[in-house]
């Protein structure tokens, strides 16, 4: 009888979503993890080296929905080569396994000041590192639109939940960026045991430098598994459409403040720019520059452009006067050339009270109430020297709202946290549910923040994980060069006795060495009568030359 040898690799025992937890039983509550590139394998002697041949390994994992299976008999794993049957084995009871190396990678962007997710974010953080397993070691990612902190995994949880009471929240998003820094940090724990990054987020990836498939590849190479957790609705992904009506006047010169070093005008650079980095995909814009009269603006320009946006930012140089009411005028008429649909909005900043306007504040906000556009003004620097009154009043009658930065870092943080509010419209369910699914993991929605700490709770048990490798002797002992079949299917025999595929994955190896060209018998015949007839063929020629 061939020897079945069992090891032990990753299978994945997980608790289903919130959402689902309380369904009925599935009907198939197993489903086969089996990756066809990377999980079979030619050895050339069986697993205890006593003989030598051709031998397959195979890797798998068996996942199990959360449903209680009484009769565990009625499934069985079989494993075919080249559509032959080869092993039948039963389908085990998963286990937790304790070896685990996580990343805890949490969102501390601006939108989690909202609808109290911080505080909720914390609590289900403390349960979750509560409830891995002593022996489990757990780093710490925490993340806005850049990796904040960073904690290398430890088996000691104070120092990581120390790091997440005292967060924050403020910026953008960039969970790519932050999952790809989990699998990186994962690379250095110990071979041998699991891997798995924990990713929570509530918003849109607004700032990230990865893409989504460099951070699968990355996940896959190092076979990490990726759980994600989105909190909110999904985004509705509408089209945003806006207007950064920017001032150049000579005031912009000095710094903002007394504790400010560099210019006004240097900040409103940062500050500008950063906005556009916080502009999601569905994000359009133009800016006009504006001193004494307003400047030519620019074409409207998206995500992928924002090298051109920022250039046009970081060309405004100071000069002249102030006319921020003629800037807001042409910044709302803007939208009708356009004809955009969506959402639609003017941002215009100044440190000063208007002097050279031909436009009044009265029409201003008459022409933004008629193309329903919302003014979000800023005022910049002293108040002193800012009209806040009348700002305040075109925010308000239009729908949008007043903003005063005493310094570089509220600029920074105003023109950052309004571009958010405007381009972030919920979380991006398909990408966490791609980056999940193609790396082995799961996603879990909360689109109640409450139900946050027992969603963690349930992931805890999703990354404990039992596995398998099974190795068969090879149906064909030929090492020929061919690509072989290697299939497992999950099957369930009914009351009759009846196999039921439930589920198939199919992978291949090579069978290396020597290609063994097939011929019919009668060539080789052939070619012995040829060769027969070539070593006799000297002694004929010596009898005809002696005859």
């Amino acid at each position: 009888m061939r020897k079945l040898a069992i090891l032990f690799l990753p299978l994945l025992a997980f608790v289903p979503p919130y959402a689902d937890a309380q369904s009925k039983k599935s009907k198939n509550p197993y489903q086969i993890e089996f990756d066809r590139t990377r999980d079979v394998e030619q050895l050339t002697q069986s697993p205890d080296g006593a003989k030598k041949g051709i031998y397959v390994k195979v890797r798998f994992a068996i996942t199990l929905d959360g449903a209680n299976v009484d009769k565990l008999e009625d499934y069985k794993l079989v494993i075919e080569e080249d559509g032959q049957r080869v092993k039948e084995v039963d389908v085990p009871r998963p286990t937790a396994s304790e070896d685990l190396s996580v990343m805890l990678a949490l969102d501390t962007s601006g939108s989690m000041k909202e609808h109290g997710r911080m505080e909720q974010a914390r609590t289900a953080a403390a349960a979750f590192l509560k409830k891995l397993p002593a022996r489990s070691d757990c780093g710490l990612i925490l993340f806005d639109h850049e990796v904040r902190e960073k904690l290398a995994p430890i088996y000691e949880r104070p120092p990581l939940l120390s790091q997440i009471q005292m967060v924050q929240p403020r910026g953008g998003t960039a969970y790519l960026d932050a999952a790809s820094e989990g699998i990186e940090t994962l690379r250095a724990t110990r071979r041998g045991r699991d891997r798995a990054v924990v990713l929570v987020t509530d918003g849109l990836d607004l700032n990230s430098k990865k893409l989504i498939q460099q951070v699968i590849a990355e996940a896959l190479r190092d076979r990490t598994r990726i759980y994600t957790i989105g909190i909110g609705e999904p985004g509705r992904f509408e089209p945003v459409t806006t207007v950064l009506a920017l001032d150049r006047s000579g005031s912009m010169k000095p710094p903002a403040s007394d504790t400010d070093t560099m210019s006004k005008i240097a900040a409103l650079h940062l500050a500008a720019q950063r906005y556009v980095d916080s502009m999601s995909t569905a994000g359009r814009c133009s800016i006009i520059p504006f001193s004494s009269r307003v400047g030519t603006p620019s074409a409207f320009m998206d995500k992928a452009q924002a090298p051109a946006l920022k250039a046009n930012i970081k060309r405004l140089t100071p000069f002249g006067e102030t006319a921020v009411f003629d800037a807001a005028y042409d910044a709302v008429c803007l939208f009708d050339a356009d004809g955009a649909k969506g959402k639609r909005a003017v941002l215009a900043m100044t440190d000063g009270k208007d002097n050279s306007s031909r436009r009044g504040v009265e029409e201003v906000i008459a022409r933004a109430k008629e193309a329903k556009v919302p003014l979000y003004m800023l005022g910049f620097g002293r108040p002193g020297e800012i009209d806040e009154d009348i700002m305040r009043q075109m925010a308000n009658q239009t729908g949008g709202k007043y903003y005063h930065a005493k310094n570089k870092d509220a600029l920074l943080e105003i023109f950052e946290n309004l571009s958010i509010q405007l381009h972030d419209d919920g979380i991006d369910e398909t990408a966490l549910k791609r980056l999940a699914k193609e790396t082995g993991g799961q996603y879990f929605p909360a689109k109640n923040v409450s139900e946050l700490k027992l969603i963690l709770e349930q992931v805890t048990n999703a990354i404990q994980r039992e596995a398998f490798e099974i190795t068969f002797e090879s149906r064909f002992q030929v090492a020929d060069g061919r690509v072989r079949d290697v299939t497992l299917k999950l099957i369930r025999k009914d009351a009759a006795g009846t196999d039921e595929v439930i589920e198939s994955k199919t992978g291949a190896y090579i069978s290396r060495g020597v290609v063994i060209a097939e011929m019919n018998y009668l060539v080789y015949l052939i070619i012995l009568v040829v060769l027969g007839g070539l070593i006799a063929l000297p002694a004929l020629l010596r009898r005809t030359s002696v005859g």
